[in-house]
């Protein structure tokens, strides 16, 4: 996306970090670009991004679900050390496509105080996106939960602006 608070290129690209950057600028968090991809059915999300700290750029991984959530409980979060060719969100995604079972080995941070210390931060905000935007779906019609949660996450998103 060229404006990535503005409006989308493509009907399809969603946001859901849209939803806290207030949160987000308050923890030093600017995010420079984001990918999310609801499956159909129950509507499991995953969202990768990269995300500017005051450490320079870092890419973050979640992965949540119904499943997700009745097997392990919390989403899954990791925060990514960036590859010098990863300039783009799209390049980031194929990489962790490619490299499933291992994506967040390989991209570990180098500076581990700062990965735990984003991904519990960045834990809390997605929780609380969470608990507005997508709980009541995975604990209701799971049926419908995808297409409901791609217009919410579609919702208002002509309303924000890149300040980074």
């Amino acid at each position: 996306m060229n404006d990535y608070w503005g409006i989308p290129e493509k009907e399809y690209e969603i946001s859901i970090l849209q939803f806290a950057k207030q949160q987000l600028s308050d923890s030093g968090y600017c995010v420079l670009s984001e990918k999310v991809e609801v499956c159909s059915g129950a509507g499991a999300l995953t969202l990768t991004a990269i995300i500017k700290t005051d450490r320079g750029p870092v890419g973050l991984y979640i992965h949540d679900g119904p499943r997700q959530r009745k097997k392990r409980g919390a989403p899954i979060i990791k925060v990514l050390r960036l590859l010098p060719e990863m300039k783009k969100v799209e390049d980031l995604r194929k990489f962790v496509i490619t490299h499933q079972d291992d994506f967040h080995i390989i991209l570990a941070p180098e500076n581990m105080d700062l990965r735990d210390k984003a991904e519990k931060e960045l834990l809390e905000i997605y929780s609380t996106l969470y608990d507005s935007k997508i709980r009541d779906l995975y604990e209701t019609d799971l049926s419908s939960a995808a297409d409901v949660l791609r217009v919410r996450l579609r919702k208002e998103f002509k309303a924000y602006s890149l300040s980074c």
